[in-house]
């Protein structure tokens, strides 16, 4: 056992101070206030995540909610066009979906009313807010989507709405119509002067075409015109404002947040080229003089005319026919030339 006359420094620890090292006066103090602080982050962390979260729902939901509802008035329109009123969600869940299994097997059958006798025909009351007006569709861009009555925040959630003010599809004056430019009308960023839109309805089907587009503020409300607001020029000789199709969304289509301005697209009606209206006239027969016979054709050094073949005349010609070059399966498949 080794021995050292070093001296040994004894340190001598006052009342009320523990013998461990790092705990002293000022580190007690640190060490209470650090877990009320990370306590307080951990808390502003999940406060945090649980909105983002929330967010992320939300956003999920309303897409489901507006992709649901336009597939579903969609086919149901079409089954309104076919000659099927009447049809409900659960019809296209046991038609269209593989969970037919959770609905009824046999679907209620619509009450058909009784009969009524005929009156003389009246003006049409102007539809109520929500109902089922159409379908608009611009094949070029790749837009279609149902079109409701009213300009409701529930309505332009999940389709595109018809400004009440303004004239019903077909008729004399304009027509127009607004959803978001996020959504429904994110398409119009695309639109060029001469794109055909249609509008599809129980009524009938009809056709305009693009005349012009306009950036208005949103105080500019000229565009819901009968004439459009000037926007179309009128025609030469022609009688009253026309038939316009006015399609409204927000401007600029990339801005974040309530967009300062409006996008116009007008559109006018293309109508149907009238029948063709043939005469009738009586006809006379003139004996035509008969033909002179034709001298026989001499032939060719590139063809042999005839042949005879097993009692059958055939012609053989001199150089084979070249046959038209048949594509394979992956030139139909990618369209190659």
């Amino acid at each position: 056992m080794m021995h050292t006359d070093a001296p040994v420094l004894v340190r001598r620890i006052p009342s009320g101070y523990s013998s461990e090292p790092g705990l002293h006066s000022h580190n007690r103090k640190r060490r209470a206030r650090g877990p009320s602080r990370s306590l307080l982050v951990r808390v502003a962390l999940a406060l945090l995540v649980v909105l983002g979260l929330s967010g992320v729902g939300y956003y999920a939901y309303t897409l489901g909610d507006r992709y649901v509802y336009q597939v579903y008035e969609n086919w149901a329109f079409d089954q309104q066009i076919a000659g099927r009123p009447g049809v409900t969600f659960e019809d296209y869940l046991r038609e269209r979906t593989p969970f037919g299994f959770l609905t009824s097997k046999i679907s209620k059958p619509a009450n058909t009313p009784a009969a009524k006798p005929e009156r003389p025909p009246t003006a049409a009351p102007p539809p109520v807010e929500g109902t089922l007006l159409g379908r608009v569709e611009i094949s070029r861009l790749g837009l279609s989507a149902i079109v409701k009555e009213g300009v409701s925040t529930h309505t332009l959630s999940t389709a595109v709405g018809h400004i009440p003010s303004t004239s019903m599809p077909g008729q004399n004056g304009n027509f127009a119509i607004a959803a978001h430019r996020d959504t429904l009308f994110r398409a119009l960023k695309d639109i060029r002067t001469g794109d055909l839109v249609t509008f599809q309805s129980a009524a009938g089907s009809y056709t305009y075409q693009v005349a012009a587009t306009k950036i208005v503020k949103p105080a500019d409300v000229s565009v819901l015109r009968a004439d459009g607001g000037g926007l179309i020029p009128v025609e030469t000789g022609q009688q009253g404002p026309g038939k316009l199709l006015t399609m409204i969304t927000c401007y600029p289509f990339y801005y974040v947040g309530a967009a300062p301005k409006r996008f116009i697209v007008e559109a006018r009606l293309v109508e149907p080229p009238p029948p063709n209206i043939v005469a009738s006239r009586s006809t006379v027969e003139v004996p035509m003089p008969a033909a002179a016979p034709s001298p026989p054709a001499k032939e060719t050094p590139h063809a042999v005319r005839e042949k005879r073949t097993g009692g059958q005349f055939q012609s053989w010609p001199h150089s084979r026919k070249q046959h038209a070059k048949k594509h394979g399966f992956w030139h139909r498949i990618l369209h190659l030339p």
